[in-house]
């Protein structure tokens, strides 16, 4: 018996110090965890200026963010909103990870309300959130979103006297509102803000925006020669590379006034200069703009080699941040965990020092160990099981959603009259679609892929789906990758995941089929394609998935 519990307790020492040596790479950034939050955010704060690597930025920040606790000082809520923010940066302008911004700045914002801070910052990101994602999607409703919080950051900023996020919000309300109705619907505030004093500090910001109120107004007017002046008087006044994105803006604005009086060359010189500006400071959301406009004023002037060559840029750079994005999910996954085997590295320390000295004195030591082994492999295991039942709902809630929203849009056609397609709206005149073509073809394939039977066929593919939408392969390619940046196989696979969930909780129909059989079903050809797609688009496997359904039924 004393040789059995010696052979025990030598394997869990063993075990305990083979775990030590796993983290040993680890073990540099463990002492982090005890850190003060003041050293933290000094360490993060010069990682985050140098720009050459966020790695120490996104540990110190994460530490200092998971502290929050509604008893802490008011000083430390501060910290934890600040590092919730300096994430958010991170995230939202190195990664473009927007789940993980948006989770930032609701933290961020929970804090401050609880903790009754006013931080006009916190409504700039998230007007800074919805602006893009409502260019991205070209969604006037998340755009009005966004033109709200920029109103709140502004009026936040004044009441606070927080220059810095007042004169940045004032730039954002002013060029929200020139896209969004117009300058007389931010009247109040704006001479609000012109009873702002104009110091050393602020006066070339505040002087900045004024003129930019200008120069919007003359193009509401439609006096464009003023307009061109007034931008140039802009960057007369901000002719340093401190403000690199107010340049750039401008010569954006200067380019779009003179699109609409129709002198596309200028409008093309213009961008010229915020290109450069874009390129030299790497700044790839300004990149993908500028480019997607050259191709815009290239087309209008006939110049189709020109045209072409920025479109591919944009293409090309699109694809680029998608493949990007990817790269950077992993690379948050492989932070996390190397954050939780440091959490775990000093749990399990201190459960080896624990065991080690009770095993020393009596054998009930041993016991109450394994007891306390049992008990967290025990709590684990709960907790991934509470996590794959929150996923599991969550998609169960998501395909109910998507079965109410294809059950009113087809009440709605309906109610329509039916279209009937000519062959024009099919046959295009030339290689390029416009955006109704895009639009009208969008529909047609998300008819196709709700109502027909034929895409769980394994034999469905690219050329099957063009010819049901009446289209041409390339042009469905073109609008799949377009709007779901997405290609046609990940697209193809979504559809039918979701259906093999349906069926997966329809056991009166399906109950008696195994996974093979349910992966048949829907088109797959291979068992490993089917696993690897339903755990990448529903974070589940099908096994865990069928079980969770299966159990719900029993309930």
């Amino acid at each position: 018996m004393h040789r059995a519990i010696r052979v025990i307790i030598g394997f869990l020492v063993l075990t305990a110090g083979l775990q030590v040596l796993a983290l040993a790479p680890s073990r540099e950034h463990s002492k982090w965890l005890n850190l003060p939050a003041e050293q933290l955010l000094d360490m993060a704060d010069k990682d985050f200026a140098d720009g050459s690597s966020k790695d120490t930025a996104l540990m110190c920040y994460t530490i200092v963010a998971n502290r929050y606790e509604p008893s802490m000082t008011q000083e430390q809520k501060v910290q934890c909103k600040d590092a919730n923010m300096r994430l958010w940066s991170i995230y939202f302008y190195d990664f473009y990870d927007y789940p993980k911004c948006f989770d930032c700045l609701t933290r961020a914002n929970e804090i401050a309300t609880e903790s009754d801070i006013q931080d006009a910052n916190i409504f700039l990101g998230f007007g800074c959130m919805y602006q893009t994602i409502s260019e991205e999607c070209n969604n006037y409703d998340l755009g009005t979103t966004a033109f709200k919080y920029y109103q709140r950051a502004l009026a936040t900023g004044m009441k606070t006297h927080d220059d810095k996020h007042t004169d940045m919000a004032s730039t954002d309300v002013l060029s929200m509102a020139h896209v969004q109705g117009g300058l007389s619907q931010i009247k109040d505030i704006w001479q609000n803000y012109l009873q702002l004093p104009e110091d050393n500090e602020t006066w070339i910001l505040r002087r900045y925006n004024k003129m930019l109120y200008q120069a919007f107004n003359n193009v509401e007017q439609k006096r464009y020669d003023e307009a061109i002046k007034m931008y140039d008087s802009q960057l007369q006044l901000i002719d340093t590379t401190q403000y690199s994105r107010l340049i750039y803006f401008t010569h954006v604005e200067k380019a779009k006034v003179h699109a609409m009086t129709g002198d596309y060359r200028r409008a093309i010189e213009a961008l010229k200069q915020s290109e450069r500006i874009a390129v030299d400071l790497e700044m790839k959301d300004c990149k993908l703009e500028v480019y997607k406009m050259l191709a815009q004023f290239y087309q209008q002037l006939g110049d189709h080699g020109s045209r072409e060559h920025y479109y591919n840029q944009y293409t090309q750079l699109k694809d680029t941040l998608t493949n990007y994005q990817q790269l950077a999910s992993v690379s948050e996954m492989e932070f996390r965990n190397e954050l939780k085997g440091m959490e775990q590295e000093m749990s399990e320390m201190r459960q080896h020092r624990e065991v080690m000295s009770v095993v020393a004195l009596t054998s009930l030591g041993f016991l109450l160990a394994l007891a306390v082994l049992l008990y967290l492999v025990y709590r684990k295991n709960g907790e991934l099981t509470r996590s794959n039942q929150s996923l599991y709902q969550k998609n169960v809630e998501m395909l109910r959603a998507e079965e109410e929203e294809r059950r009113m849009r087809r009440q709605l056609q309906d109610k329509e009259a039916p279209v009937t397609h000519t062959d024009n709206d099919v046959k295009y005149k030339s290689s390029h679609l416009s955006d109704e073509d895009k639009e009208q073809l969008l529909s047609r394939i998300q008819e196709v892929m709700e109502n027909t039977d034929e895409i769980f066929s394994p034999e469905f593919s690219l050329e099957r789906l063009a010819m049901l939408s009446d289209s041409k392969s390339k042009y469905v390619s073109q609008v799949i990758n377009e709007y779901y940046e997405q290609n046609f196989n990940n697209f193809l696979n979504s559809f039918r995941i979701k259906e093999a969930c349906k069926r997966m909780g329809d056991l009166d129909n399906y109950g008696n089929y195994t996974i093979e059989a349910i992966s048949e079903s829907v088109g797959f050809k291979s068992r490993s394609t089917f696993v690897t797609s339903f755990k990448r688009i529903t974070g589940l496997t099908p096994s865990q998935y069928q079980r969770m359904a299966r159990k719900e039924a029993q309930q």
